[in-house]
């Protein structure tokens, strides 16, 4: 059974308190070791979930206070798994923060299980037991509130149907001719195509010249009837009686979005036939990623989830939601702002946001909420009552405001690596925003303490 705490010390331990007397920790992780010892229902938090499908018997395996400060370090240290167990193992400091004292670091594998078994449901508790612990020592009074959304990317390479393609046979082929060594079948007529497959894709890539157009479709037909070929072999192999073999359920997930790769590939390019973005697949791997176009020039199309953010005067994220597909930012306002009054108990003195969030109809429920000052510019024709309207100096003053959330989120791209997801998988990907929100907020809360 998992414990939540370690309270029994190691007779080691007393050479880490020894250490730390020459070695002094940062003062931020001081703080934050602070703000999770003021707090400790975030780690009650964390040890429901690693106790809630794990048996009890064995070993007890990290303690719920050594994952959550673990994961901590590795979103604010940018330390891919196998560098933190170094880290770990080879720093005082981070020993004495992780509460691993002197006791043995557990193989990075085992440290990754445990971090990722956190839900994105318990992030988000524990981002509000943050919220709730500023608004007590007074960093963050509610009176104002700001929003904005962004892109976090997901860890794919930039989709093209030829990339897809090769993917899938690359992949298919792979899981054929283990499956079929492991199963030992010598009659489900396997044949390697990934050599051809590549040249075609690269063909398709390099093709240029006035006639490169012609080419492409030439070179996408015989990939296509490649690609068929695979689709057929890995078909037939997974409907073999004597197949068995243990990764049936991945070959048959890897078919279904392969299928729907070659389609869309035909219907793109050899009949020019426009596809719906809800009907597209980007990825093999990350499925689950959405094509979002925000009229950006520097960048037209992002593949990843668009995320919503609000933030008070402090510059916690005191609100995130990861959104599903592309929907209207407006359609968010009476949310923000009902939320905001059940964490503060009443409705912010000011909002302010983009024009992505305006309608008249958000104006009216805004003020409806209490909202004494809402600054939203309206998009598109106004009139000159409007225009004197937005060129009151309190208005442009909340606008100036607004602004800042951008260098919030921009700080959180940088400082907790929001800016692409690395974790797969679209639980997975939720999981990870509400690590880099929690980390983000205890670093500006210990900043600020």
């Amino acid at each position: 059974m998992r414990k939540k705490l370690i309270s029994q010390r190691c007779l080691f331990d007393q050479s880490i308190e020894q250490l730390l007397a020459l070695v002094q920790p940062e003062r931020v992780l001081k703080r934050i070791d602070q703000i999770l010892m003021d707090n400790p229902h975030m780690t009650e938090r964390v040890h429901a979930d690693l106790t809630s499908a794990a048996a009890k018997t064995g070993a007890h395996g990290m303690s719920a206070e050594q994952v959550l400060r673990t994961a901590l370090v590795k979103q604010l240290k940018h330390y891919p798994y196998r560098e933190l167990c170094e880290r770990l193992n080879d720093g005082v400091s981070l020993r004495w923060f992780t509460r691993f004292g002197s006791a043995e670091i557990p193989h990075f594998t085992t440290v990754q299980k445990a971090v990722k078994a956190i839900r994105s449901e318990s992030w988000h508790q524990i981002n509000e037991l943050l919220c709730d612990y500023a608004h007590t020592q007074k960093l963050e009074d509610g009176r104002h509130l700001r929003a904005d959304t962004t892109v976090v990317g997901a860890d794919i390479h930039y989709p093209t149907d030829a990339r897809l393609l090769w993917d899938g046979i690359r992949v298919l082929t792979r899981v054929m001719k283990r499956s079929a060594l492991a199963s030992q079948l010598r009659d489900i007529g396997f044949a390697d195509r990934r050599r051809s497959a590549k040249r075609l894709a690269y063909r398709i890539t390099m093709a240029k010249g006035p006639k490169a157009d012609q080419l492409r479709r030439k070179h996408y037909r015989r990939l296509i009837r490649v690609a068929n070929g695979v689709f057929t072999m890995a078909s037939g192999l997974y409907q073999h009686p004597q197949a068995g073999f243990a990764e049936g359920g991945r070959l048959d997930w890897f078919l279904t979005l392969f299928a729907t790769a070659i389609d869309q590939c035909e219907r793109r390019v050899l009949k020019g036939e426009p596809v719906p973005a809800e009907e597209k697949v980007v990825s093999l791997f990350e499925d689950h990623t959405d094509i979002i176009k925000r009229g950006k020039s520097s960048c037209p199309v992002e593949f990843g989830h668009k995320v919503l953010f609000a933030t008070g005067k402090s510059g916690l994220i005191t609100q995130y939601q990861v959104l599903k597909g592309n929907p209207d930012d407006g359609q968010f306002v009476d949310e923000l702002i009902a939320t905001h009054k059940c964490q503060y108990g009443k409705a912010p003195h000011s909002f302010s946001a983009d024009r992505r969030f305006y309608s008249a109809a958000n104006e009216a429920l805004a003020y409806e909420h209490g909202v004494r000052k809402l600054s939203m510019v309206k998009p598109g024709r106004r009139s000159k009552v409007r225009e004197l309207f937005e060129k009151e100096r309190w208005f442009k003053k909340l606008q100036k405001f607004r602004a800042g959330i951008e260098g919030i989120i921009s700080a959180m791209m940088r400082g907790v690596g929001l800016k692409r997801c690395l974790w797969k998988g679209w639980q997975a990907f939720k999981r990870y925003v509400g690590l880099s929100v929690v980390s983000f907020n205890l670093k500006r809360i210990a900043l600020m303490l």
